[in-house]
């Protein structure tokens, strides 16, 4: 049988970036996926010719993130822009807030609605950017500390008591902190915050306020797709000839004499290595891999720690449109760069507009507010070229067409109060749709060449870490970020099974594309086994341990 250094379970974004480290480092390594493709939710579907976005779209850390540079990603096909203004908050009245990665631009704008709030957001902004630049971006790719020693470490400087202070409040109560006047703008900030389904009414991940605001301002999309990153980090792998085998669904974590020593597949395949690596979430990880018996034996007590795993309390909802006209918004008579922003969010003009909106949500309620994106307009890659036929068209049309793809997204619950996803997600749309035209009026005469809604329910039935549409693979609280996701014993991504390492978005720093966790166990990894890491700490993470930020 063949003996493999590191064997991986899941070849999501984290599992592949992880396997790539490791292989230029000299590891033979071995991806194990079960669907039939690797990327995970950093994917990209194709619907009528265009290519729909259907998970992973904004990119907050493209920019920061190590991988980037070390995995030659520009090189194997993945770049990226950055389209400004980032975000447009549109009244139903017709007027527009647009904020973008330059506090002096956003001021300008800001400035319309209240003169005061022009500077205080400057000042806030340029608070937030230092909190960000200096201490949470460079922590997202550092192991992950305990409270006590994070307090002590930070706790001596002003920059890390503010962001110790901010850790203890609600995003609430952070956003209605800051002094601004308009309420637009408390809501566009917050929202901005709260947008990936974090309460806005629970304290103890207050960190997440300056961080989700500055990189939000400054996110990307993929050129060609969402896919492009993640093929791009397969290339890489491939090309340094790590192995991966899809359609191979893990059925469980081979253990003898009290350590991981394989993983055997559905189909009955064996594969041994020195270190096993789960990227997936930490129930399928050790009770459905290992098994609750099992565990109890090798670890007393974890299995109690795994079985109080939180799933997210709200998921997303997502309805496609392909277009032949682009929606022109009422708002951008107000101001011409609401139309030119890379997300336009429509619904929310005050903060009760958002508590409220959770509230509902947690109920079971539908949302009645949420974002657009069109990447076409960014990325002409991004639309059909092929010929089509009038016969499969509900418009008169003969030849190449150059077709829009407008993406709505907004949080839902995942068991909806009005009935069942599979006939709701339709009945939904159409409230979606009207919302649309409310915003953008050409849109009630506009030819919708295909409608694709996606539900929360579809994110499950695609991921199997997903459960519950949990996108980030579990809840942001207090007890499940930092040292303790996904548990005090398994934060650093060594397990107490010896061999056995966790890695992913259930483990810190968390969800979305950051690609934290796989830089951070590479390097773990390496240690254990003896390999030489290859690539080095980017000066900006040597420059906040320099500045004692991080460790």
């Amino acid at each position: 049988m063949e003996q493999y250094d590191v064997i991986i379970i899941g070849g999501g974004i984290n599992g592949l970036t992880l396997g790539a480290y490791l292989v230029k480092a000299g590891a033979k390594v071995l991806i194990c996926e079960r669907r039939w493709e690797t990327g995970g939710a950093v994917m990209t579907d194709e619907q009528s010719g265009c290519r729909l976005n259907t998970h992973a779209t904004y990119m907050m850390m493209m920019d920061v993130m190590p991988a980037y540079k070390d995995l030659e990603l520009e090189e194997y096909g993945c770049t990226y822009l950055t389209p400004q203004p980032a975000m447009a908050f549109l009244t139903r009245e017709g007027k527009a807030l647009c904020l973008y990665g330059d506090p002096e631009k956003s001021g300008q704008s800001i400035a319309r609605f209240s003169q005061q709030d022009k500077e205080t957001f400057i000042r806030v902004y340029n608070e937030f950017k230092a909190l960000t630049d200096e201490i949470l971006v460079p922590q997202t790719y550092r192991p992950a500390l305990p409270a006590l020693e994070v307090v002590h470490l930070l706790g001596s400087k002003p920059l890390g008591q503010k962001l110790l202070d901010l850790s203890e409040k609600t995003p609430r109560e952070i956003i209605e902190g800051c002094g601004f006047k308009s309420e637009l703008l408390k809501a566009a900030l917050l929202y901005m915050t709260t947008m990936w389904g974090i309460d806005p009414e629970v304290s103890g991940v207050g960190y997440l306020v300056p961080l989700y605001i500055v990189r939000m301002l400054n996110s990307a999309l993929i050129r060609g797709g969402s896919h492009r990153l993640s093929s791009a980090i397969y290339k890489g792998f491939i090309g340094h000839k790590g192995e991966v085998e899809d359609t191979a669904e893990v059925a469980e974590i081979i253990i003898e004499g009290k350590q991981a020593v394989g993983i055997r597949t559905a189909a009955g395949a064996e594969y041994r290595g020195k270190c096993i690596v789960s990227t997936v979430d930490p129930e399928q990880t050790f009770l459905r891999f290992i098994g609750e018996s099992q565990l109890n034996g090798l670890v007393p007590g974890l299995v109690e720690s795994v079985k109080g795993w939180e799933w997210e309390t709200v998921s997303h909802y997502l309805l496609h449109l392909v277009l032949k006209e682009e929606p022109i918004y009422k708002a951008g008579e107000d101001d011409p760069e609401a139309d030119r922003a890379l997300i336009q969010v429509m619904g929310v003009e005050t903060v009760d507009d958002l508590i409220k909106g959770f509230h509902l949500l947690k109920q079971g309620d539908l949302a009645s507010f949420g974002h657009t994106t069109i990447a076409t307009k960014f990325d002409s890659s991004q639309t059909s070229s092929v010929r089509l036929k009038k016969s499969t068209l509900p418009i008169e049309w003969l030849g190449p067409l150059f077709m829009h793809v407008l993406r709505f997204e907004t949080l839902a619950p995942y068991e909806a109060k009005d009935g069942k996803w599979d006939t709701l997600k339709e009945t939904y749309a159409e409230e979606v749709l009207d919302m649309l035209k409310a915003y953008a009026p050409n849109l009630a005469g506009a030819n919708f060449i295909r409608q694709y809604a996606y539900p929360p329910t579809y994110i499950e039935d695609k991921f199997s870490s997903m459960k519950k549409g949990s996108i980030k693979h579990g809840e942001y609280s207090s007890m499940q970020m930092g040292y303790f996701r996904p548990n005090d014993l398994c934060s650093r991504y060594r397990t107490p099974v010896k061999n056995l390492y966790v890695c992913g978005a259930s483990t810190y720093p968390g969800g979305m594309v950051l690609l934290g966790a796989p830089y951070i166990t590479a390097g773990i990894i390496a240690e254990d086994i003896g390999l030489q890491p290859w690539w080095e700490l980017p000066d900006y993470i040597q420059q906040a341990i320099g500045k004692g930020f991080a460790l």
